[in-house]
């Protein structure tokens, strides 16, 4: 961010020594520009004048800095605080128009315009020497033709659009001719003719009534239990009933011989 003095010292380096005094915008726009200049950018050119943005009555200043161009702008209407930033490419101005005025008390006007119909912008301001110091720096910034029109105490461009050129015999002379397209177009697609075979669609919605029916869902079937004898066989606890008996057999047979043994 610069300081406005920054600004201004950077705009005296390069032969810029007008401070603004034109309705107000020294007050409404040059003390709140800081926040719109980087650090690394040099202030070139500034243009302080009125102009007409749509349809609203705009004032603030055209800044030419080593990196970009751009508007800083308020609406010409006190009861406005509302700041604009607009930036706009200088390489794609096709042409620049200038005139000055022939008195001193009157306005001098530069046209920005970006096709070769004049839509674009004019700037107007009081002061020659700011106008010049614009254009001197804006011939190094763009690559479009300069015009400097003769003195004129007439407003340039005052709509600041011109209506674009129509040549209206030569639009009337195409609206009568046909279309050469559209007359072989119409040669080489004959109508279909219907066919018999096609099925016409009713337009009528008839709406038939259909019977619900409530199926009951199915169950998972259950696996059935088998009960009785052979259920023992398949837990395997006849293994332990056969086991026991078999056990104090061994052992009274094992406490028969040893008593004998000892006797």
């Amino acid at each position: 961010m610069k300081s406005v003095t920054d600004i201004k010292q950077e705009l005296e380096s390069n032969g810029y020594n007008w401070l603004p005094n034109y309705k107000n915008i020294a007050e409404r726009v040059w003390l709140k520009m800081e926040t719109y200049f980087d650090e690394d950018e040099k202030v070139l050119s500034a243009l302080w004048a009125s102009f007409k943005r749509y349809e609203e009555e705009m004032i603030g200043i055209v800044f030419i800095t080593s990196k970009r161009t751009f508007t800083i702008e308020v609406q010409d209407d006190y009861n406005s605080s509302q700041i604009r930033y607009l930036p706009f490419d200088s390489y794609s101005l096709q042409k620049i128009l200038v005139q000055y005025s022939k008195t001193d008390s009157k306005l001098n006007y530069v046209s920005l315009q970006n096709d070769s119909f004049g839509n674009g912008i004019t700037f107007a301001t009081p002061s020659k020497k700011v106008l010049k110091h614009f254009i001197d720096t804006l011939r190094g910034v763009t690559g479009g033709d300069i015009e400097i029109l003769p003195d004129s105490d007439e407003p340039l461009l005052a709509e600041n659009e011109k209506e674009q050129l129509i040549d209206k015999d030569l639009e009337k002379a195409k609206e009568n001719k046909p279309h050469k397209f559209e007359e072989k177009h119409e040669e080489e697609l004959p109508k279909v003719k219907e066919s018999n075979m096609w099925k016409k669609s009713s337009f009528v919605n008839e709406q038939k009534e259909v019977p619900i029916k409530i199926v009951p869902a199915k169950l998972p079937k259950q696996k059935k239990k088998v009960s009785g004898y052979a259920t023992k066989w398949k837990s395997k606890t006849w293994l332990l009933w056969f086991l026991i008996p078999l056990l104090l057999i061994i052992v009274l047979v094992l406490y028969v011989f040893i008593n004998r043994t000892y006797v």
